[in-house]
Order: C-alpha cells, then structure tokens, then sequence
C-alpha cells in the first residue's frame, strides 16, 4: 500500500518504466503487456479502505499498487490492458462484496498519456458513475 498523495509520481515512474522497457527491447509494434497500465477505483463501502487494502493484497500481483483513499482504493495494475482490467476487477469484485459496475478505470495510453490526463480522466468518471469526489 502507498500513500496516495505520491500518485502522480508513481504513476510518472509507470509511465517512464513502459517507455524504457519497450524501447530496450527495440518493440515497434504495441504489445499490451507492456504498452498499458491501469489506474482503477474501487469503492469500499462497508469497512475501513486500509482494512479492505491489506486484504485485497494478497489478491492481487506483486506490480499491482492499492492507494487507499477515504472511503475507495485506487489500484496501479502496470502491464494491464482494459480487457485486464475487466477480468481483474471482477474478480475483486467477489472479493470485496461491491457491485462490479461500480467500479471505473482509466487505461493508459488510450484514456492519458500523462499522469495528469490519467487522473484528470479517472476524477470525471467516479464523479459521473459513482458520485465520488477523489481527493
């Protein structure tokens, strides 16, 4: 678990990591488990976010980061595409209780391909879907 106030500069390093590593291995072409990442809201609506966290943990990769929020997580999932995304927060899903529709994403590099566009995009979906505010 991280804290989410480092966010952006945690995702910046992402973002940086996705490029070098595609260009160390001379790719041209746009591989998913590469070229993506996705940055998920997870609301949490019975129990405490860093409870929920810790246990979630031991669901998830070891590349996969939880921020916890107020009352969401906010999951890094690097080399995940949407299709991904989707299997991977269904499964959380089951996990946690929540209804998996209430879950939003934002897919780099198709939803921002900048720490900011990427958030910025995520803070208009769980407004829009979910009535929440990130902070």
């Amino acid at each position: 678990m991280v804290r989410k106030e480092v966010l952006r500069e945690f995702l910046a390093h992402e973002i940086r990591e996705l490029g070098r590593i595609k260009q160390a291995l001379n790719l041209a072409e746009h591989i998913p488990a590469i070229d993506n990442l996705v940055l998920a809201v997870v609301p949490v609506s019975q129990g405490d976010p860093q409870q929920v966290a810790s246990a979630l943990k031991g669901a998830l990769r070891d590349s996969d980061v939880i921020f916890p929020g107020e009352n969401y997580l906010l999951l890094l999932m690097p080399g995940t595409d949407s299709m991904g995304a989707l299997h991977l927060l269904e499964g959380l899903a089951d996990f946690t209780g929540e209804d998996f529709r209430s879950f939003v994403y934002a897919t780099y590099p198709e939803d921002g391909e900048s720490p900011e566009e990427l958030v910025s995009d995520l803070r208009r979906k769980a407004r829009a879907r979910l009535g929440l505010e990130l902070t």
